[in-house]
């Protein structure tokens, strides 16, 4: 069995990575001949000639410093997976896709769903796979650590991580990020635990899984504002939100009204640049809880635009037609 038919089995498994490069014009350009290293046979789908098998440490190298200086953009996943199945580390070119998956899934690309990633991962187990008994061990152990980390079964997926990934270089590996996860969600994490999973971050900061683990352990509502800033409608968002409102002293249900200052300017600069107040619409019920940062910056920035009468004329309007706190904060609003 060729390294070659390896590896185009395992894009089989990833067709989803499909949807990841196409959803990638906003999280940044794919991965082409831009970006990776100037390695022969890299995007050819040839096996790569025995001269070349000593600049594989270095292209993974190269790789995990684009990463850290310029942030993860749609396909260096990939690439690493292709790398690594060239240098015979199957497990590791799994955990590469499944890299490039969990990304896509977090910022709620496409159809790239947790049933998705399952469905793909397990086609790896079944028996007609074309792999060499190595290649299956490894692949099959790396599906089972993945698929149990899925689940949120850290015990087991921290001991099968741990276990399949022990001679890992990289200090800030996906296999590392994932065990430091493990520690964070088990709530065993200690302290240097803790300064190596915020000293990870240059390589993860674009990963809303990323600051999603770090403000639950951390209960910190900048986390979960960096979390929703990166996917405001992205599966981590809600519980991001929940956070954030617990931060600022509001309950649980107020939370889906919470907004990140980000999305506050957002708002607020698509309704002038448009000169379309009906663009603050979403921040409206944000107006209508407690006294708390999010609602106070954003009746600031709405005030502010009650000067111009097209926004003045808005806010008033719906001041008639609100009861209660909203009512009384949109004519604060519309004295501008």
């Amino acid at each position: 069995m060729s390294k070659k038919s390896i590896f185009l089995l395992l894009f089989a498994l990833f067709s989803l990575f499909l949807v990841v490069v196409s959803c990638g014009q906003t999280g940044g350009a794919p991965a082409d001949s831009e970006f990776l290293p100037d390695i022969p046979a890299f995007s050819s789908g040839r096996t790569m000639p025995p001269e070349n098998a000593a600049l594989l440490p270095s292209a993974l190298d190269e790789l995990a410093e684009l990463e850290r200086s310029g942030g993860f953009v749609p396909g260096l996943g990939l690439a690493e997976s292709k790398l690594r199945e060239e240098a015979g580390d199957y497990a590791g070119a799994v955990l590469a896709v499944y890299k490039e998956l969990s990304w896509a899934y977090a910022m709620g690309a496409g159809d790239v769903s947790r049933d998705a990633i399952r469905q793909g991962l397990e086609k790896l187990l079944t028996a007609d796979t074309p792999f060499g008994p190595q290649a299956r061990e490894e692949i099959t152990l790396a599906v089972k650590a993945i698929l149990s980390y899925l689940d949120g079964r850290y015990d087991e997926a921290e001991n099968l991580l741990g276990n399949l990934y022990v001679k890992e270089e990289e200090v800030d590996s996906f296999s590392r990020y994932m065990l430091l996860v493990c520690a964070l969600e088990k709530r065993t994490a200690g302290r240097e635990d803790r300064s190596t999973y915020g000293a990870i971050r240059s390589r993860y900061s674009l990963f809303p899984e990323y600051w999603y683990h770090y403000a639950r352990s951390e209960e910190d509502g900048a986390h979960a504002e960096r979390c929703i800033n990166l996917a405001p409608d992205g599966p981590y968002a809600a519980e991001c939100r929940i956070i954030l409102a617990k931060t600022m002293g509001l309950e649980t249900g107020d939370a889906p009204a919470i907004r990140t200052r980000l999305e506050i300017e957002i708002a607020i600069n698509e309704a002038v640049n448009q000169r379309n107040p009906e663009l603050l619409v979403p921040l409206l019920p944000l107006a209508a809880l407690p006294d708390n940062p999010s609602t106070l910056y954003a009746s600031g920035a709405m005030r502010a635009l009650a000067g111009e009468n097209i926004f003045r004329s808005w806010f008033s309007a719906e001041a008639e037609k609100a009861r209660g706190r909203l009512a009384e904060r949109l004519f604060y609003i519309s004295r501008g």
